[in-house]
């Protein structure tokens, strides 16, 4: 068995191929060059197409019964299963790879279609998460059908332009999300761009800025971010009420430790001490599929083992009646007689119908986290010993969890005038 590789030389190589300009192609047509050499030409562009995306050699098998001259053969993969692909002669076999490559490249026309194998790409070869290619695909559906279904090498920068002004602005859309959007698209021009499947990327005449003032730019205010101590107090008094449920002794134990909800959902019996919660675990969810991961959010590019978070005497109350849930689970909250997690999405479900029936103006799990720093403040412990227990950087804690309420501001009246 001879093994030769397709990058070897050869006598249809008899020169460095280069673009052929109009002058050039109009003297091929012309039919002033001879038949044989046209073909030569062919072959010779043919061949180099094929050397340029194929990469594993090509063995020459020795004769057999079946094949009293030997053949050629190779392998390529479809859709991830590896095929074998074989010919009488070593032209042949470039013939085979040719139209096969040609075949699986200009079936890529539309921006819809190079996405598509851009999150292929992502996948196979990057290895990344199912969940960030879930949010790839929700963040992509926000370009219009029209874009979307537009050949990609015919989108130009003004394309985008007009797409951006006539239907994303009028959405109102945030300008982190703008700013997502387009680095999405970045990216799949660059991979469209690396494939020869277009001829530009338009995206870098293009700057995000440039849109921001037409964006929504309001953020929420300090009584929408956190819960008041009043607000607290209503949770608890009608969680009182509903202690068989595990979505409402999550929001309470929330409380007490200032957990994010998918530290919440996955957070087993075993995290649970005597005086402290490891928290090393977090649920995933991309579109219906949910799963636990070894990682919080912090911590995906540079794991640490997790937090560790100290457990008051409300936290031990409310961890023992989770425990006493009917059901042999692993989890620390689950419906009773069942032994799966509580999903994230029937959690925040549940503690926002609660909020927005007892008058609460925020409505989600982040308000109780907020809280809780805001408490631990009150109680004089350190930006780094807060950054420690929420599980996030000290910067982060002073630029988006420290508050200036304005609901306090009753109170620091009294305290200021008090004689």
């Amino acid at each position: 068995m001879e093994n030769t590789c397709i990058m070897a030389a050869s006598p249809l190589l008899p020169f460095k191929t280069h673009s052929l300009q109009v002058a050039e192609l109009q003297l091929l047509l012309s039919g002033d060059m001879e038949a044989a050499k046209v073909k030569e030409l062919i072959t010779t562009a043919k061949r180099n197409y094929v050397i340029s995306r194929h990469k594993r050699s090509i063995t020459k098998l020795k004769p057999s019964k079946n094949r009293k001259n030997g053949c050629y053969k190779t392998r390529i993969y479809i859709d991830g299963i590896r095929r074998d692909v074989s010919a009488a002669t070593e032209e042949k076999l470039i013939e085979k790879l040719y139209e096969y490559y040609y075949n699986k490249e200009n079936a890529i026309q539309t921006l819809q279609q190079a996405f598509e194998a851009y999150i292929d790409y992502k996948k196979s070869c990057l290895n990344r998460s199912d969940k960030t290619l879930y949010d790839d695909k929700v963040l992509f559906h926000q370009v219009s059908k029209e874009l979307r279904e537009t050949n990609i090498h015919v989108i130009t920068d003004e394309d985008i332009q007009k797409y951006i002004v006539s239907s994303l602005l009028p959405k109102a859309p945030k300008p982190a999300l703008l700013k997502r959007l387009l680095q999405l698209l970045r990216a799949v021009f660059d991979y469209a761009l690396r494939k020869k499947l277009c001829y530009d990327n338009p995206l870098r005449y293009i700057v995000a800025q440039d849109y921001y003032k037409y964006c929504n730019t309001k953020v929420k205010t300090d009584e929408e971010k956190a819960f008041s101590s009043e607000e607290l107090i209503k949770l608890s008094s009608d969680a009182e009420a509903h202690l068989d449920n595990p979505r409402v002794l999550m929001s309470m134990l929330s409380k007490e430790t200032g957990m994010r909800v998918g530290e919440l959902t996955s957070l087993h019996k075993e995290d649970v001490g005597d005086s402290f919660i490891h928290v090393h675990r977090q649920q995933i969810q991309d579109g219906k599929n949910v799963y636990e991961v070894p990682y919080t959010k912090d911590e995906r590019l540079h794991p640490h083992n997790g937090r560790y978070i100290p457990l008051t005497n409300e936290a031990k109350r409310i961890i023992g009646l989770a425990m006493d849930i009917q059901g042999d689970s692993l989890y620390l909250f689950h419906d009773r007689g069942n032994t799966n997690m509580v999903t994230k999405d029937s959690y925040i479900l549940n503690l926002r119908r609660r909020c927005k029936r007892l008058g609460c103006i925020p409505t989600n799990n982040h308000a109780f986290r907020m809280a809780y720093n805001s408490r631990l403040i009150e109680l004089g412990f350190s930006s780094s010993d807060r950054a420690l227990i929420l599980g996030h950087e000290v910067q982060t804690n002073e630029a988006h969890y420290s508050l200036t309420d304005k609901r306090r501001l009753e109170d620091i009246k009294n305290r200021l005038t008090q004689k």
